[in-house]
C-alpha cells in the first residue's frame, strides 16, 4: 500500500489519504452487496429474467453490470416495504413481475423479427396476455390503493365526530 499525505476533498469533507485507501474497498462491498440483493430477488420472483442476466453476465459484464443497477432502481423498494404494508407489497411484486414478463417478451419479439412467422404469433399471443395481467395488477392495485385510503378518510371522520366536543372546547 501506498499511503499518501495529499488529502482529498470528497463530498463529505476532506479525507486524508490513508482514509482514502479504504474508498473503493468499500464502494466495491456495497457494488457486490447490490448485485447479491438483486440477483436473489430476480431469482426468486423472476427466474426467467435471472436466465437473462446469467448469461449477459458472462457475455458482456458492462452490459450486464447497467442493468444491476437498473434493476436494483426497481427491485430496493420492493425489498424494503415488506413489512409497512404486506398487502400492498405482495401487489407491488406482482406488478414488478408482470411489467418485467412483458419487457423480456417484447424483446424476444424484436429479436425473433427474421423467425417463423408462427413463433412470431405465439410471442405476440404471449405479449398481449402479459400485457392484459399487467394492466389487471394495477388495475387490481389501485383499487386496494383506493380502499385503504378511503378507510384512512372514514378513521379521521370518526374521530372528528367522537371529539367533536372536546375540540370545540379546545379551541375556545
Amino acid at each position: 500500500f501506498f499511503f499518501s499525505s495529499r488529502r482529498r476533498h470528497t463530498r463529505y469533507g476532506t479525507v486524508t489519504g490513508v482514509q482514502t485507501c479504504a474508498l473503493p474497498i468499500l464502494a466495491a462491498a456495497a457494488q457486490d452487496e447490490r448485485e447479491q440483493r438483486v440477483v436473489s430477488f430476480v431469482e426468486a420472483h423472476q427466474p426467467e429474467l435471472a436466465k437473462v442476466l446469467a448469461n449477459l453476465e458472462k457475455r458482456k459484464p458492462a452490459e450486464y453490470a447497467r442493468a444491476i443497477e437498473e434493476l436494483d432502481r426497481s427491485v430496493q423498494p420492493l425489498t424494503l416495504g415488506k413489512a409497512k404494508d404486506p398487502q400492498l407489497h405482495e401487489l407491488d411484486v406482482r406488478a414488478w413481475q408482470a411489467r418485467t414478463r412483458v419487457e423480456l417478451l417484447g424483446a424476444r419479439l424484436v429479436a425473433s423479427k427474421e423467425g417463423k412467422a408462427k413463433d412470431r404469433e405465439e410471442l405476440e399471443r404471449q405479449l398481449r396476455e402479459a400485457i392484459a395481467a399487467e394492466l389487471d395488477i394495477r388495475a387490481e392495485r389501485l383499487t386496494y390503493r383506493k380502499q385503504r385510503s378511503a378507510a384512512w378518510y372514514d378513521r379521521q371522520i370518526n374521530r372528528l365526530s367522537e371529539k367533536r366536543a372536546a375540540l370545540i372546547a379546545a379551541r375556545l
